[in-house]
Parts: C-alpha cells; structure tokens; sequence
C-alpha cells in the first residue's frame, strides 16, 4: 500500500445514546439488515447499490458485527468539500493542510493548458511479461472505528503545502497568476459545435444556486445535507463546480463559459453550509442518480470530493457505488484529490479503477500547451491499498474562474477571490473533474449510445501530451476533448473481483497489466507504444528523496495534531515510511532502469 491514508474514525462522536453510525455490508441490503438487527443495532438507510444499510449501533453491537464472518463494517467517514477560494491572483498553491478534525477531501481548484490535437494515435503503456514485479509494502495497521480520536482535514486552499519531493519531475508552478478562463480553448471545446445539450450531468456537491448562467437548465434536484433545499449552495462549492461544467456566460457577457454550456444539470445536494458531508449522504446521493437516470437523462456524474481511501476498491462501499453507476450507464468522473504531490494519495472514490480521475494541471493562463506545468497538490498514483494508475488524466485547475454563490460561506470568507458581480476564483482538483464532466458530455451529445468504457477511452486516447508524462502523474495525459471527438479505439474494463489485503504487497505489473495501461483492453491499431520507448522511464524519477520518508516522517505526522497513540505512535514514524521499503533495491535499482522500462518492449509488437 502506497502512503495509506490515516485510520479511519466514524464521522460522528458517540451519540447520547452511546451509538455510532457505520456502513453494514451483506450479501444483500436485506441480509446486511437482518444481521443487524439480530445484534439489536438500529438500521438507517437502505443501500441496496452496495448491498448495504447505515445503522447506529453501540459498542457492544459495533464489536458483534465486527466479528461476524457474515458482514464487513465500514466507519461513516466524513467527506469534505472544503476549502476553494482564493485571493486572487494567488501567492500560496492550495494543498493538503493537517488539521485535528476529521480526515477528509479538500477541494481546491487550478487551470491547466491542454494541448489541441486531432489525433487518435495517443499511445497506451503495454505490459510486457517481462517486465519486472515491483513491490510497494507497508505496514500500517488496518482502519478502526473510533468514537473518540480526531481526524484529519484537508483544509483550504490558500494554505502552504507540506514539505514533500514530488515523485516525478514536475515543474512548479509559479508563486503568483491571474485568474484565468481558457480552458475550452485548451481542450478544443471551442472547435465543437456540440455543446452537451440533451445529457444531464448531475452534480453531487453543496447544491446548485440556480442563476441566470443556467438558463432553466437544472432540471432536478435532492438534498441530502439536512438543509432541504438542492438549489441552494449555501457553501458555494457545488455552483461553482456547476459553472465549469455548464454555464454559458450569462452573467460575465460571455467572459466565463463552462466546458459543456448547453448540457442540463441534477443538484445531488449531500452537504450544506459547512462543506462537509458523511459517506452515508454519499453513497444515497449515488443512488438517488441511479434511481432517476432515465427520467433525468443523467448521462455523467460529477463527484468532486473524496475520503481516505480504504479497504481495497473492491470492499470500499464508495468505489463499489459509483461502479454500480457505471454498469448503469452513467459515466461517472471525480476528482484526483488536492493531497499530492507524494505518491499513493489519490482519494476515494478516485481510487476506483473504473471511473474517469482526474489530476490538476497549470495551464498558466495561456492557450498555449508549451507553458503547461503540473501543480503540486495533485494528488498522485498508483492508488493506495490496490496499486491502481491513477490518475487517468488532468485538466485545468489552478487560478480558474467560475460561477460566485452570493453570500455562500466561502463568498463571505474570500470576498478578494470575487470576480465582478457574478463570478469567482479557485483553484483544486475538483474544478479539473468538473471541466472533465463537460467533455464527457459533450462526447454523450455526439453519441448517444456509447458506453462510459467508451467514453472513458475515448478521452483517454484523445488526450494531447502531458507535462511530465508519468502515468501516476498526468495519467494518459491533458484533457483535449476534440482529440477525443475523433478517436475510435474502444477501451474495455473489468472491474477488480479479488480484494487487496491492507498492509499487503502489490506488484505494479499486475496492477498495471489489468489497467486501461494494458494494450489488450484496446481494440483498436492506435497503440504503438513509439512514445514509451525514452528516458520517462529509465527509473530516475524513483530513484529521488521522494521515496526516503522524510515527508513522512516529518511533524505533520508525528506532531501533537494526530492526539493519540494510534495517530502519534510508531506506525507513523517508524520504518514503514522511513526504511528499506521506500528507499531500497526496488525502487532504486535496476527494476526501473533495466531493458524493460527503456528498450524495445515499448516498441514492438506488443503494441501492433
């Protein structure tokens, strides 16, 4: 498991009533609940997408259900959406910052520049059977429930990233930029008559404030946060996000216009005016969606928050919801997490192999890819606990300019990040996944049959070149939705089956030969493999600081912030993020140096 994310602790303290709520898992929603209320727990929700209920249960019922071979028991962890704004132009890039609330996603925003480019022939990494096993081993003890240890946050964006190596040769982006709009130039968005008119994307956020930048385009709604009303962003999240994916310009006279300006928008309302949400709210958000796909016309689903991912994306109730989205039809795209720039921190649901992740780049406020640069609090691959590449690609999001939620809480809190009257300035992964959901709509307008495999590959083969060209980086590379337009290989994917044991050892090859990084998920001539045969992948990347455990080791995590033995005890600060396994012979040797990462095998027949 690559940077495993903290323990995991139910969102809420122990009720009056001693109780917690959790995720009880079955072989049906109907045996989850029977298991439970043979225990005498009291079951809440019904979610029958994951064959689960939320139920609150004491601690005599928690440790019963814990030991019953029948069930697994997941903890409601919190999801956060906090933390967008941004003093414009900016002096800080957002990125993760450690807190002693709970562990949560922070949502932050950035624009990258994507290159335009028509052609198909976008290579895909193959698997040679040569290739060298690479292990990634830790050991952190598996997640635990808790009613009383703290949790973490990612917090807001105007905060000063950790002291941490990237994993890879990125360029920084630099200190100060305007705010800036050009990403449908970036992506080729401008070059498409097709404007995502006649799909629904349906937002799972904070709500989306109806302004005139949506003309009557929010055909539907749900409030989940307790504030019962989706058309209210009493946060102002979700209406931003809603902004970059569909909002023609209205209020700006066509200054700010998102990706998809003609496509329809659903509010799935899951948090309120804190910008947190639980995984319970999550998990009925996803369903709702599913439960009203056909009468909405939901053909993608943007999910721009996330959570500690774990257990395996096999057992995960949240990546197992939103592949149940996906076998429903809807494309379903999310954010990378706003937690990089050290490996292994891709957030849940992110971390599912299926979905469309999406990192942040820099595009510097240009229409010109050559300037490009990655941020550093893109969250980086392989995923944590399974070893899955992620991201699948990035896209604009630093300094990028949407929709202002008038009076929302992060309105109040950042007035020097408004723009005019109507508009606002952010940066994080979250934007980059909304800009993503406008071309996935934009791709469901042109055909409307096509599969979310299909989607997915298409705008994976499509992509232009990234800014460092490492798959657990950029991905397949910057979002070029024309590119896209034109491809006409077909990806096709097969979710996981067989759970990654916390703690355990993954190989990069098996994580890497079931992945769209696989040839043989492509039918199509297009993957040559020419662009893999060079110096990306002779091994220097891993041979760096990066891997020593400082980042690791340093007082973010061994500080009092973490309040308790399972957060400040030697998990943290022992070897598994300071020893052999980080720095040793299989990250600095002839593992990524050898034949296999830099000869033929990315030039041959593999690829033809």
């Amino acid at each position: 498991m690559v940077g495993v994310a903290p323990t995991a602790i139910a969102k809420n303290d122990t009720g009056s009533d001693g109780t917690v709520r959790v995720v009880v898992v079955g072989l049906t929603s109907g045996h989850a609940k029977g298991r439970v209320e043979g225990k005498n727990g009291k079951v809440q929700d019904d979610l029958p997408i994951v064959n689960a209920v939320s139920a609150d249960v004491t601690p005599k019922q928690l440790s019963d259900l814990q030991n019953d071979p029948q069930v697994q028991v997941v903890p409601d962890v919190q999801v956060d959406v906090a933390g967008m704004a941004q003093v414009a132009p900016s002096t800080a890039t957002p990125s993760l910052s450690i807190s002693t609330t709970t562990p949560s996603l922070s949502i932050s925003t950035t624009t990258p520049d994507s290159t335009i480019s028509t052609s198909t022939t976008t290579p895909s990494l193959s698997i040679s059977t040569t290739t060298p096993t690479v292990s990634i081993t830790t050991t952190t003890p598996d997640p635990t429930i808790s009613t009383t240890t703290p949790t973490t946050s990612t917090g807001a964006t105007t905060t000063t990233a950790p002291a941490a190596t990237a994993s890879t040769t990125t360029t920084p982006a630099s200190p100060t930029r305007a705010p800036a709009a050009v990403f449908r130039a970036t992506t080729g968005a401008t070059q498409l008559e097709k404007t995502g008119r006649g799909v629904t994307v349906a937002v799972l956020d904070t709500g989306i404030t109806p302004l005139r930048d949506f003309s009557n385009r929010i055909v539907g709604g749900v409030d989940y946060s307790g504030e019962g009303d989706p058309y209210t962003d009493s946060f102002g999240h979700g209406t931003f996000v809603a902004g970059l994916i569909a909002g023609n310009g209205a209020s700006s006279n066509g200054a700010y216009v998102g990706e998809a300006p003609g496509a329809s928008l659903a509010s799935i309302k899951v948090a309120g005016a804190s910008g947190s949400t639980d995984l319970v709210s999550v998990l009925k958000g996803i369903q709702w969606a599913i439960a009203n796909q056909r009468a909405l016309r939901i053909g993608v689903l943007n999910i721009s928050m996330g959570t500690a991912p774990f257990p395996s994306s096999v057992q995960n109730p949240l990546d197992q919801a939103v592949e149940a989205a996906w076998r429903a039809g809807i494309v379903v795209v999310t954010s990378a997490g706003n937690t990089g720039p050290i490996n292994g921190t891709i957030t849940s649901p992110g971390d599912d192999p299926l979905v469309v992740t999406v990192g942040a780049l820099d595009d510097n406020g240009t229409a010109t890819p050559a300037d490009d640069t990655m941020t550093n609090f893109s969250a980086v691959g392989p995923t944590a606990v399974d070893g899955w590449f992620k991201p699948d690609l990035v896209a604009s999001g630093r300094s990028v300019v949407s929709l202002r939620a008038p009076g929302s809480t992060i309105d109040v809190a950042y007035p020097s990040a408004r723009i005019g009257d109507s508009n606002f300035v952010g940066s994080g992964t979250s934007f980059s996944a909304a800009i993503t959901s406008g071309a996935a709509a934009i791709l469901k307008q042109i055909d409307g049959s096509a599969r979310p495999d299909t989607i997915k590959g298409r705008l994976l083969a499509g992509a232009s070149a990234g800014p460092v060209g490492n798959p657990f980086v950029d991905g397949f590379g910057s979002l070029n939705v024309l590119g896209a337009s034109k491809v006409t290989a077909q990806l096709v994917q097969t979710a996981p089956t067989v759970p990654t044991p916390l703690g355990a050892s993954v190989s990069l090859f098996v994580t890497g030969a079931g992945s769209a990084w696989n040839g043989s998920s492509w039918n199509g001539s297009a993957w040559n493999g020419s662009s893999w045969n060079g110096s990306a992948w002779n091994g220097s990347s891993w041979n760096g600081s990066s891997w020593n455990g400082s980042a690791w080791n340093g007082s973010a995590w061994n500080g009092s912030s973490w309040n308790g033995s399972s957060w400040n005890g030697s998990s943290w600060n022992g070897s598994a993020w300071n020893g052999s396994a980080w720095n040793g012979s299989s990250w600095n040797g002839s593992a990524w140096n050898g034949s296999s990462w830099n000869g033929s095998s990315w030039n041959g027949s593999a690829w033809n």
